[in-house]
């Protein structure tokens, strides 16, 4: 772990990040009250309780002492948030991803690291300037921004993580993310995603994809489903809107071979998935009902995202501090990932003679990193601390049973508007 939060603290202290991170020459100048390594570390420690609650258990854990208050007034505090720009936590986000994945080896499927695509919306505080920033739909009694994240399941990791205005389309968020990936990297997208003009993107860019699509989706797909076989490789042919889209994104519009896979399901719906890995031998129909199953881990994710990290519950009113607030709990989040994931190691071998295996409580693992996620970026030898918490994380886990299933609950609720709330207190 040395090796990569080593990275990070060297990061926060340089000029460098310092040049990229302040909006003006005269924002963190020496001798401020609140420097910038501290103010980025205070807005990364899973905050989700008043400005003043959080100053004080900060500069507590920080200082060692139980009483010691916080140095800087909540004024103060949000004056030093106003000059730190938002995309510099994406910055800290990726090179923390950087730093981990040259340390740890990833878990994979057939050899690709697996990432799952999908979108939500957040509820946002209803002021004029955050309604302008991200849009307020018809219907709606608060401003909504569109979520979008681009995945690791089997690593639990967040690659890219998006929150824009509500009217960007998911498609598009979709495509950019093509941008970032790599060559073993393998997209799994729900069927409010495919399309021609996103499947000739991939051709471009050499990138796989499984995808579950409508049964109208093409011709093609409706002969497969009236056929009834289990699997076939089809030539698609870009319909002429498919094409205008396709020309407008400067991207070729020649027919695409792809593979349709057929999964039936113990209700007895069939589900048809589309993918790129056309080989059978190496990538057998078998394999394919698990490999979508695995994009479920996006979805526990915004769970996990809204429930426990408590991503909407913000700490201002203004699109920036959002933004702020937004990227600090990815960071927090994939932080702790990195941290499940080397205690898992450990549990494997203290729980191996067991007859379950056994997982690390991800909500637990978050609960410890409160503060402690302070120390480890600010004190001066935090790899004692960073293996007391490998430990207590180790320590609560759960059985891992296969099988077991839970009814999902569809039903659709309207919020017209949400009740303003007090941030809690410790």
């Amino acid at each position: 772990f040395k090796n990569i939060y080593t990275p990070i603290r060297e990061i926060l202290a340089s000029e460098a990040f310092l040049q990229k991170a302040r909006c003006s020459e005269q924002d963190f100048t020496p001798h401020r009250a609140l420097p910038l390594p501290q103010l980025v570390t205070l807005l990364l420690n899973l905050r989700k309780g008043t400005n003043r609650d959080e100053l004080n258990q900060f500069f507590e854990t920080i200082t060692g002492d139980p009483l010691a208050g916080a140095p800087v007034s909540e004024a103060a505090f949000c004056r030093a948030r106003k000059k730190l720009k938002p995309e510099a936590l994406v910055r800290l986000n990726d090179a923390l991803l950087d730093s981990a994945n040259e340390q740890i080896a990833l878990r994979r499927w057939q050899g690709f690291r697996v990432l799952a695509v999908d979108g939500s919306t957040a509820r946002l505080p209803n002021t004029p300037a955050i309604a302008d920033y991200f849009g307020k739909p018809r219907g709606s009694g608060v401003p909504l921004a569109r979520f979008s994240r681009l995945h690791d399941v089997l690593n639990g990791q967040t690659i890219q993580a998006d929150m824009v205005p509500y009217a960007t389309g998911e498609r598009e968020l979709a495509s950019e993310y093509l941008l970032f990936s790599q060559p073993d990297d393998l997209f799994l997208y729900d069927r409010g995603y495919p399309a021609f003009w996103l499947f000739a993107f991939h051709a471009v860019e050499q990138r796989h994809y499984c995808a579950r699509v409508r049964h109208n989706f093409h011709s093609e797909v409706q002969a497969f489903v009236h056929d009834g076989v289990k699997e076939r490789i089809v030539s698609l042919t870009p319909s002429a809107a498919s094409a205008r889209q396709c020309r407008e994104g400067y991207l070729p519009t020649e027919p695409l071979q792809a593979r349709l896979i057929r999964v039936e399901l113990e209700s007895g719906e069939v589900e048809v998935l589309i993918t790129s890995l056309l080989d059978a031998q190496a990538y057998p129909h078998r394999l394919f009902a698990k490999l979508y199953a695995l994009r479920w881990g996006v979805e526990e994710n915004y769970k996990r995202e809204k429930q426990r990290l408590e991503i909407e519950n913000f700490s201002g009113r203004t699109p920036w501090v959002l933004l702020q607030d937004f990227h600090a709990k990815l960071f927090a989040q994939n932080l702790t990932a990195i941290l499940v994931c080397l205690a898992q190691w450990l549990a494997d071998e203290r729980y191996r003679h067991r007859q379950h295996s056994y997982r690390i409580n991800f909500a637990n693992a978050l609960s410890k990193m409160k503060n402690h996620l302070a120390s480890l970026f600010l004190d001066t030898s935090p790899l004692e601390l960073c293996w007391r918490l490998l430990q207590r994380m180790a320590d609560a886990v759960e059985a891992v049973r296969p099988g077991r299933k839970f009814p999902r609950n569809m039903k659709k609720v309207r919020v017209p508007g949400v009740q303003m709330q007090y941030r809690r207190t410790r």
